[in-house]
């Protein structure tokens, strides 16, 4: 007999749904299975700041 699911098929779909509910547009779902948790992180992805134009790169 296997182990039963510690994130089920059901809280993927509830956390994908409250995502687009929300109207959010950049978001990332973090599934832990180990630790049985979902995290969402909303924003930016991959932790990349923008670029921003140096006036000095022109000299």
């Amino acid at each position: 007999m296997t182990a039963p699911a510690r994130i089920t098929q059901a809280d993927m779909d509830r956390a994908t749904k409250a995502i687009a509910t929300a109207k959010i547009e950049r978001a990332r779902i973090i599934m832990d299975l180990k630790a049985g948790c979902i995290e969402i992180i909303i924003g930016e992805t991959g932790g990349r700041t923008p670029v921003v134009a140096n006036p000095w790169d022109n000299e």
